[in-house]
């Protein structure tokens, strides 16, 4: 599973990093600001070192929490400091510039190459930030929020570069927008969401909450579900839609003298149809989440002798009532 994904657009002064910080911040206390350009180094210039400074202040005086991390290139070489974080790349025009300085499609000294040259050297640029990108995502527990400019919404470029340039900030942003759970078009400060994917299993029928807190609930809940959980070591529960019910199955991780996996007795578990997957130790099924759990919980002699930590039983409580939901509202489930 990929981490998350969000992508927010738009010209220049939408508002993009404004609607970007608030959002990390929604999520985290200590978000991760991932500059992709250096304060310092071959592509930097006078106007540039003003603009990081002016956002460095905001951050600063916004939340003391942020932390920053200056990746012109390969911001993958940091993923260890990202896990289970919430960080912000602002943003892909500047980090695509670098690589496109990097591969020679253009150069800050004028350095003109042909146009067969510089429609190679393009394409490899282009290739090597999605790669890029591709190593990153792939921290199924971290969240990132990408930030972008559609500068192909304005005039025409009028030279082969900057044409090139454009044409690849668009194929890079329409990458980045198919990975992402929720893309936002930001118009004189207004969000704009041209892309949501609802995988929540939370419905809107019956609520009087407002459409932002049901917006800002989701995307809580999102990065929530990234956080690495401490497992019980007596073993798991994994849950399940079967049947017009839902499913609860215990499996044991007891080890007994022999190495065998066991249940409290010592006894070993058989495998499934005689396979390497063993069977639960005990099943249940219901029709509510209510229960379920207290079947488990309140019912189920073995479960003080198991001594479930509070962390996996709050973990059950919730998955079983999203389960419900999902089997009252006909939608697909899956364990999170």
């Amino acid at each position: 599973m990929p981490g998350t994904v969000y992508l927010i657009t738009g010209g220049c002064r939408s508002g993009k990093s404004n609607y970007a910080q608030t959002l990390c911040e929604k999520l985290s206390p200590h978000p991760i600001y991932l500059a992709t350009s250096s304060s310092s180094g071959k592509y930097v210039d006078a106007d540039m070192i003003d603009r990081i400074q002016r956002h460095q202040l905001d951050r600063d005086t916004r939340l003391a929490g942020w932390k920053t991390i200056e990746a012109p290139l390969h911001p993958s070489e940091h993923l260890s400091e990202m896990v289970e974080q919430v960080v912000l790349v602002d943003c892909l025009t500047l980090w695509l510039t670098n690589y496109m300085l990097e591969y020679k499609v253009f150069s800050l000294d004028g350095e003109e190459i042909s146009a067969q040259e510089r429609i190679a050297a393009a394409e490899k640029a282009s290739d090597a930030i999605k790669q890029e990108i591709e190593t990153m995502i792939a921290q199924w527990n971290t969240t990132f929020v990408f930030v972008t400019n559609e500068i192909g919404s304005g005039s025409h470029a009028s030279d082969a570069v900057s044409r090139t340039f454009a044409d690849h900030q668009g194929w890079l942003n329409q990458f980045v927008a198919s990975k992402a759970r929720e893309v936002v078009h930001m118009v004189a400060g207004c969000p704009n969401v041209v892309k949501r994917v609802d995988d929540s299993g939370r419905g809107a029928k019956g609520s009087w909450m407002s459409q932002d807190d049901k917006d800002d609930a989701k995307l809580l809940d999102t990065f929530l579900s990234s956080r690495s959980l401490q497992m019980d070591s007596k073993g798991y529960f994994m849950v399940k839609l079967d049947d017009n019910r839902i499913v609860a199955s215990f499996y044991s991780c007891i080890v007994n003298d022999e190495g065998e996996i066991c249940d409290l007795q010592g006894n070993k578990i058989k495998c499934c149809n005689g396979g390497s997957r063993r069977e639960p130790m005990k099943v249940w099924k219901g029709r509510t989440a209510k229960e379920l759990t207290t079947a488990i919980f309140e019912e189920w002699e073995d479960a003080a002798k198991l001594d479930f930590s509070i962390g996996h039983a709050a973990y059950i409580g919730r998955e079983v009532q999203r389960a419900e939901h999902c089997l009252y509202s006909n939608i697909p489930y899956q364990q999170d």
